[in-house]
C-alpha cells in the first residue's frame, strides 16, 4: 500500500512539473520548444470577404511570406470578416489582444489611431508603387505609424495596396461637378475629397458596396479596380474615372501588441523582412488583377472616362484642399501630414 501511494505522489509531481513546463511556453504557441525552434499558431482575420482580392490573394499571400522568412515558425488560422469581430472592430480587437493578427482598413483604424488619416495619403498623390514605397520606406511614414500604432496597442506591419484606387460610379464623371449631391461610398481622406466637391460622403464596408450600389443607397464608391471582376461589381457599375485617385488601395496588414511583442527579435526582424517583400508582391498581384477586370468590364460594357486638362487639375487642386482639412481636423496626425508634404516636395522636386 505505501510503495502504491508513493507510485501515485510521483506520478503527480511529474504531471505538476509538465504543466508547469508546458505553461511557460507562452500564450499563442503550440508545437515546438521555448526557444529558438518554438511555433506560434496566430488568429488572422480579414475585413474582406471570400472574392474580394484581400481574402483570396494578399492575406495568404502575405501570410505565406511571413511562414516562409520565419522558417515555418509562425504558422495561421484563417477567419473571414465577422468570425471573431465585425470589420469595423479589427483594429479594438487587435488592441484588447483578441486577434493575433489582420488585414484591415486606415478607414477603421482611424477610429482609435488618427495617424491612419497621413497613411491613406492625399488622393492623387501616389501615382505609382514607387511613390508609396519611397513615401513610407524612405521617408519616415512607416516608423511613424508604428510608433503611433504601438501607443494604441497595435504592431503596424505593412501598407497594403490592393490595385488602383478608383472612383466608380453609375453616372459618367468628367469634371468635379459631376459629383455634386452624389452619395459616394468613399472614407478618411476620399471622404474628405468628396464634401469639397460637393458629394455626399458614405461609409460603407466593401462587402457592402454590391448591394449599396443596385438598391441606389450610394452612387458611387472609391475602391480597387479589381472587385469589378472580383467582386461582380461591374454588374452595378457603368463607368469609371481614369485616373485613378492612388496607386492602390489602402489596406494595412497588422498584429497585436501581445502578439508581436511575444515574438523573439530575431523572428521580429525576419517578419519585417517578409511585411516589405509583401508590399512589392501585393502590389505586383494588384496591378495583375487590374488589368484582368479593366479588360473584363469593358466587354461587358463599363465605360472608362479619362479625365485631363483643366477638369483634372481641379481635382488635383481639390486633393491639396484635402490635406489642409485633414491638418485642421486631426491635429494629432500633423507629424504624418508633415511626412506626406515633405515627400511630395521631394517627389517635385527630382521631377523638375
Amino acid at each position: 500500500m505505501k510503495s502504491m501511494k508513493k507510485l501515485l505522489a510521483i506520478i503527480l509531481m511529474m504531471a505538476l512539473v509538465m504543466t508547469t513546463f508546458a505553461a511557460c511556453g507562452g500564450g499563442s504557441d503550440e508545437g515546438g520548444e521555448a526557444g529558438g525552434d518554438q511555433v506560434y499558431t496566430f488568429k488572422v482575420q480579414c475585413a474582406y470577404p471570400p472574392g474580394d482580392q484581400a481574402y483570396d490573394v494578399h492575406m495568404p499571400t502575405i501570410c505565406n511570406l511571413i511562414t516562409e522568412y520565419t522558417d515555418g515558425q509562425i504558422q495561421w488560422e484563417y477567419y473571414q470578416p465577422g468570425a471573431i469581430c465585425e470589420p469595423g472592430q479589427v483594429p479594438a480587437s487587435l488592441s484588447k489582444g483578441i486577434l493575433d493578427a489582420a488585414l484591415s482598413a486606415p478607414n477603421d483604424t482611424a477610429q482609435i489611431v488618427p495617424a491612419a488619416y497621413a497613411e491613406q495619403g492625399i488622393p492623387f498623390w501616389w501615382a505609382t508603387k514607387e511613390d508609396i514605397y519611397s513615401c513610407f520606406y524612405e521617408h519616415g511614414m512607416l516608423d511613424y505609424l508604428r510608433e503611433q500604432y504601438e501607443a494604441a496597442g497595435i504592431y503596424y506591419g505593412v501598407w497594403n495596396g490592393e490595385g488602383g484606387y478608383m472612383l466608380m460610379t453609375d453616372f459618367p464623371v468628367n469634371s468635379v461637378a459631376d459629383l455634386k449631391g452624389k452619395k459616394i461610398r468613399s472614407s478618411t481622406s476620399y471622404a474628405t475629397l468628396m464634401n469639397i466637391v460637393g458629394a455626399s460622403p458614405v461609409t460603407m464596408s466593401g462587402g457592402d458596396i454590391y448591394m449599396g450600389m443596385k438598391l441606389g443607397t450610394i452612387d458611387g464608391y472609391i475602391y480597387s479596380v479589381a472587385e469589378l471582376e472580383n467582386s461582380a461589381l461591374k454588374e452595378v457599375t457603368t463607368d469609371v474615372m481614369i485616373p485613378a485617385g492612388c496607386a492602390g488601395a489602402p489596406c494595412n496588414f497588422l498584429f497585436s501588441k501581445k502578439a508581436w511583442d511575444s515574438l523573439t527579435p530575431e523572428l521580429q526582424e525576419k517578419v519585417n523582412e517578409a511585411l516589405e517583400q509583401s508590399f512589392w508582391d501585393t502590389m505586383e498581384a494588384g496591378e495583375g488583377l487590374d488589368d484582368e477586370a479593366i479588360a473584363a468590364a469593358k466587354e461587358y460594357g463599363v465605360n472608362f472616362n479619362e479625365v485631363t486638362g483643366a477638369e483634372l487639375d481641379a481635382f488635383y487642386e481639390a486633393g491639396g484642399k484635402v490635406l489642409e482639412e485633414l491638418e485642421a481636423s486631426y491635429p494629432e496626425a500633423k507629424e504624418g501630414f508633415d511626412i506626406l508634404r515633405a515627400w511630395k516636395a521631394a517627389k517635385d522636386g527630382a521631377a523638375e
